[in-house]
């Protein structure tokens, strides 16, 4: 009886390393045409960023799972939007049918700017959580459509997943950290342009203007509207931008915006093209001018 069991632990202790052996290798940024030759393969997950009736009724990649922006952060005491905590976001992707390992693939079906955001985000909370086989789907359902991709109207019951959080705790940087080192790192700010120079702010931000020595760098540079009103975003070229700012892909970024999912977006822009050292300020100026640390606005 023991040797059965140790047999059975063995086994057992082999299992992950050989779901993980059998996973796609996912590349960041994913041509449709490279998903849909893997579309029946095992080993591989796809989320999409919308909304149960998007989902439902205007037809998804098949086999994929939705899940919607709202559903991956909560406000903190200083009304800030952030990441849910680290188990709560491992219950999350299980839900999903995300298993240990595997390869995930996330699209946003583009009905809104919140779905390509929250899209991105997920993007980056899958590495802070030691998750980086993981890809974003080029043009998003826009060029899944554009490349012919079939498209279906089934959704299955999803079956729980065994997906573990390895948090990656370098892949953030807290408003306090941020503050005390700010002045020897790179730190690039994704939001719009006339909210970086103080001329407009979001209305949830209580402050026009920037962290001092930032660098501006708009999420929505990337974004895209399709004839339909379709939105999707398209990676521009970017050596400018880092040869302007005597940046390369071992300087050390850290990347904020009002918060999160802006960030996010040049994150995995930053990412696809082999930059690895960014830690993404997850509250953002949002709780930055809550607690009116430096700013410099259009009156100074």
């Amino acid at each position: 009886m023991k040797r059965v069991l140790l047999i059975l632990l063995a086994l057992s202790a082999l299992a992950l390393p050989l779901r993980m052996a059998m996973a796609i290798s996912v590349p960041p940024l994913i041509q449709p045409e490279w998903l849909n030759e893997r579309l029946d393969e095992s080993g591989l997950s796809i989320i999409e960023m919308s909304n149960e009736s998007s989902f439902t009724f205007d037809g998804h990649i098949p086999g994929a799972v939705f899940t919607s922006k709202s559903s991956w952060r909560e406000q903190n005491d200083e009304d800030t939007l952030i990441r849910l905590p680290a188990k709560s976001l491992e219950n999350r992707f299980r839900e999903l049918g995300v298993n240990d390992g595997e390869g995930v693939v996330i699209y946003y079906k583009g009905n809104d700017r919140d779905e390509v955001l929250g899209a991105y985000y997920l993007f980056w909370l899958l590495h802070y959580l030691g998750h980086t086989n993981v890809g974003m789907l080029d043009g998003g359902w826009y060029g899944w459509q554009q490349a012919e991709g079939p498209i279906s109207d089934e959704a299955g019951a999803v079956e729980s997943g065994d997906f573990v959080a390895r948090p990656l705790p370098a892949l953030e940087i807290s408003t306090e950290e941020l503050d005390a080192i700010r002045d020897h790192y790179p730190v690039i700010d994704g939001r719009p342009a006339t909210h970086f120079t103080g001329e407009d702010k979001f209305p949830a931000n209580p402050r026009h203007g920037r962290i001092p020595d930032t660098i501006s760098q708009p999420w929505a540079d990337f974004l895209r509207t399709s004839e339909d009103g379709t939105i999707y975003t398209e990676r521009t070229d970017l050596e400018p931008f880092f040869v302007q700012h005597d940046i390369d892909p071992s300087t050390p970024m850290l990347i904020t915006c009002l918060g999160g999912t802006g960030a996010a977006i040049d994150y995995a822009m930053f990412y696809s093209l082999g930059y690895r050292n960014m830690r993404v300020h997850d509250a953002g100026l949002r709780e930055w001018n809550v607690r009116e640390l430096p700013l410099i606005s259009p009156d100074d």
